[in-house]
């Protein structure tokens, strides 16, 4: 990545109005999922790992949240005495995949408002 996709924790916790201490655990999380690397040093920071086009909603929450879905019920699991008779079942597990394929089909890009975009080239 360009060094001016590089930005600090303060940075970005002024420009979002995020708490500074609740940061270095998000950061661990996207690091580990290897969204994000940290550079340390003179000039570091962190930056994304690859291009905001290729990196999705869905992979940013789940890194840090864990796998999604829509419902408490474990309506997809085994556990659940209800499974074969539950009304909601179905619709929940529809909405569900549907959530998760706008996560999942919306990149960091798609969140970039034109002129922003616009302004860097």
């Amino acid at each position: 990545m360009h060094p001016s996709t590089r930005t600090t924790l303060p940075a970005i916790a002024e420009r979002q109005g995020i708490p500074r201490k609740f940061l270095p655990t998000v950061l661990h999380s996207l690091i580990q999922a290897g969204l994000v690397h940290s550079i340390r040093g003179y000039g570091g920071g962190v930056e994304l790992s690859g291009e905001p086009s290729e990196i999705t909603i869905r992979q940013i929450i789940e890194s840090v949240e864990g796998p999604q879905q829509l419902y408490d019920c474990d309506f997809r699991g085994n556990d659940c005495a209800h499974k074969t008779d539950c009304g909601l079942r179905k619709v929940l597990e529809r909405a569900g995949d549907a959530m998760l394929d706008v996560l999942a089909s919306t990149s960091l890009a798609d969140l970039v408002p034109e002129a922003e975009l616009a302004e860097k080239k």
